[in-house]
């Protein structure tokens, strides 16, 4: 009865936090998905692959819920992604008006829960995590035509996995996390962008809309001796409803699934008091075509029949345009250091390849995911024996993506556009071990 209780119990604080992760959701992003999932491993700049240590391991590896013992957490980021754009000379005949803006709208609160019990042989756990960073909201038209006074998009994903983790023998563990996945979408001011919509009506300014999917994680860990951890994880792509509010934004009728990862990582103890972690990811942007889709690509495309648009590159159609994202790599280096009985500090540094090209500028102001570096600080203090405080910084360098804006094949000239980003994200997170 007291176990039905606690697992109660816990279930609805999950539940309330899933409620809490929609409040507000963004995050430090390689695209955007998060840089890091855990307070620890964001203090590595997300190494974590081979290095399991709270809740959020089911994220990074699910095996590595099996190493955590029996631990229930809980986190609260505040994440500051700075976004603006600067244009030169973009005339209204462009798709575009003439400005530089700023986006508004740059203070976050991202909560995380997790709760692992150790059965032995097996683990079995439940974390809440989320991705974000897709959000920007500029106070007037960034569009010719727009009529919202404001423009701007704004994307939250919240994860709520599963684990059962398996310890095979003394060196392999695997383990698998069904998840389920939840996003909410809005966006406003593109009703410029009518002329090569197959369904205006459900371009912009519609409202959130929310769709619901789900996928799996699965995770090998391999202890290969005393020093060397080895690590892998692949997810799924996510499997998700379509955004029918914005059926004639995304392509393929507002389909908006979350693009499978890989991961490898490794970790290495030096000596008794450092060790060292690397992991490699790469996240499948390309197999989206609402974010993969160019829109760098021919007027013909886009020809309107008596019946409207017939192209299938008009926005909402089979191929419709997106934000031309693609394939992202990532590295991701970080260090812990036992200072003391009570206290563990952690750095990091990662880097990752470029969401889009110069060519894909015009869609991505919407969505400026230019930033490729991040280094991280943190630590965890063991207030009581049980009881650890853990606490995270992580800031990406600004960085910028400068390219030529395509609304030239619309018969206007050829404009720059510039977009810049930078962001700051704090993290603190309790863990309580039973």
């Amino acid at each position: 009865m007291k176990s039905n209780f606690k697992l109660t119990l816990l279930s609805g604080v999950a539940a309330a936090a899933v409620v809490m992760a929609f409040a507000g959701t963004a995050s430090a992003t390689n695209g955007y998905f998060s840089n890091a999932y855990g307070t620890k491993a964001k203090g590595m700049a997300g190494a974590g692959m081979a290095m399991p240590q709270d809740t959020q391991a089911a994220m990074n590896n699910p095996a590595g819920m099996k190493k955590i013992g029996n631990k229930v957490e809980g986190a609260v980021a505040i994440f500051s992604p700075l976004r603006k754009y600067s244009t030169a000379g973009a005339a209204a005949t462009n798709f575009m008006n003439d400005n530089d803006q700023k986006s508004s709208n740059n203070i976050f609160y991202v909560p995380s829960f997790g709760v692992n019990w150790d059965m032995g042989d097996y683990s079995l756990g439940v974390t809440l995590s989320a991705n974000g960073g897709m959000n920007t909201d500029y106070a007037t038209n960034v569009f010719t035509g727009g009529t919202s006074g404001r423009t701007g998009i704004d994307l939250a994903q919240a994860f709520l996995g599963l684990t059962y983790a398996h310890q095979i023998d003394s060196i392999h563990s695997i383990g698998i996390t069904p998840t389920f996945a939840a996003q909410r979408f809005k966006a406003t001011g593109l009703q410029g962008f009518g002329s090569i919509s197959s369904d205006n009506t459900k371009l912009t300014d519609n409202g959130y809309d929310y769709s619901y999917g789900y996928g799996v994680r699965l995770g090998w860990l391999g202890e290969i001796n005393d020093k060397l951890t080895l690590g892998a994880m692949a997810q799924t792509k996510m499997y998700m409803q379509k955004f029918d509010k914005y059926a004639g934004l995304f392509a393929e009728k507002g389909d908006f699934d979350i693009p499978p990862t890989v991961s490898f990582g490794g970790s290495y103890k030096v000596d008794d008091k450092l060790t060292m972690a690397v992991d490699l990811q790469r996240i499948f942007y390309s197999t989206v075509p609402s974010i993969a889709n160019s829109h760098n690509i021919s007027v013909a495309s886009f020809h309107t029949g008596a019946g409207g648009k017939i192209g299938n590159n008009s926005l909402g159609n089979s191929q419709g345009i997106g934000f031309g994202w693609q394939n992202m790599d990532v590295v991701k280096l970080g260090g812990q250091y036992k200072y003391s009985d009570d206290l563990d500090l952690r750095a990091g540094i990662s880097h990752n390849s470029a969401a889009f090209s110069q060519h894909e500028t015009l869609f991505n102001i919407l969505a400026p995911a230019v930033v490729n570096t991040h280094v991280s600080v943190g630590g965890t203090y063991d207030m009581a024996p049980n009881l650890a405080l853990s606490m995270s910084y992580t800031h990406a360098f600004n960085a910028n993506i400068t390219g030529v804006n395509v609304n030239h094949i619309f018969g206007g000239a050829a404009a720059p556009i510039d977009l810049q980003m930078k962001q700051h994200d704090f993290e603190v997170g309790i863990s309580y071990d039973f």
